[in-house]
């Protein structure tokens, strides 16, 4: 029912009288909407459309743990960790970053002795510096401090899973410290670089995001759908 609600909510949202009825009796089946308060415009559905798809999302990547230069070395300094080097405006990681999240989500659900990360080098660029982080994204695999690999295969979860179990992760031990850069910092040394994105570079690439990931998965089709509202709205 709940799938039913969100396809329902998308197709109202842009504009199809026909799922009105239906749309109303499943939003007030489950509490959204008070019987009498179907009183809102098309621009008022497009805006909680936009808020659910973000609370979903959200909740999506509340098993990727986020990374930055405040507390990057704290955390991978023990344990393994299988972090993602990205740029926000970059496209390939646009494109992983639905396939990371489920990642993420399956290595939580079957308590991996190995966390997924994600680092963004645009506002943590010291620490992508001391990975060695020459394109995006790059994907490393991190022991004790130490990048052990570098992972540079498909992007799909069973193509990870393979490669993570190819380097023992799920048999991890003191042994499998790896032997390339340490990417940890001396107690006494801070990383003091600044954030390099621009607000504008910062707005592109929310919004460049947002075009390739809603309200469908094709990039094509959502610009299609995005300027047919453009076109309606002015």
């Amino acid at each position: 029912l709940k799938a039913e609600a969100h396809a329902f909510r998308a197709a109202e949202c842009f504009g199809s009288p026909a799922t009105q009825p239906l749309l109303r009796r499943i939003m007030q089946s489950n509490r959204l909407l008070a019987p009498n308060s179907w009183r809102c415009n098309w621009l008022g559905r497009c805006i909680l459309l936009l808020a659910t798809s973000t609370d979903i999302t959200a909740a999506a990547k509340d098993n990727i743990v986020k990374l930055t230069k405040f507390n990057f070395d704290s955390n991978v300094q023990r344990g393994s960790w299988f972090v993602k080097f990205y740029a926000p405006w970059c496209t390939h990681c646009i494109r992983l970053a639905p396939i990371w999240e489920k990642l993420a989500d399956q290595a939580a659900e079957k308590d991996w002795p190995v966390r997924i990360a994600e680092v963004d080098c645009t506002s943590s660029k010291g620490v992508c510096e001391k990975a060695q982080v020459k394109a995006f994204p790059m994907l490393a695999l991190i022991n004790d401090g130490v990048v052990k690999g570098k992972y540079q295969g498909e992007a799909s979860v069973a193509q990870f899973e393979q490669w993570l179990n190819s380097q023992r992760v799920f048999q991890a031990t003191s042994s499998n410290r790896g032997s390339g850069p340490t990417v940890v910092a001396s107690e006494d040394k801070t990383d003091t670089s600044t954030p390099t994105a621009s607000p504008v570079t910062a707005v592109v690439a929310v919004l460049k995001n947002f075009v390739a990931r809603f309200p469908t998965d094709s990039t094509i089709l959502n610009i299609y759908i995005h300027g047919g509202i453009g076109l309606a709205l002015f």
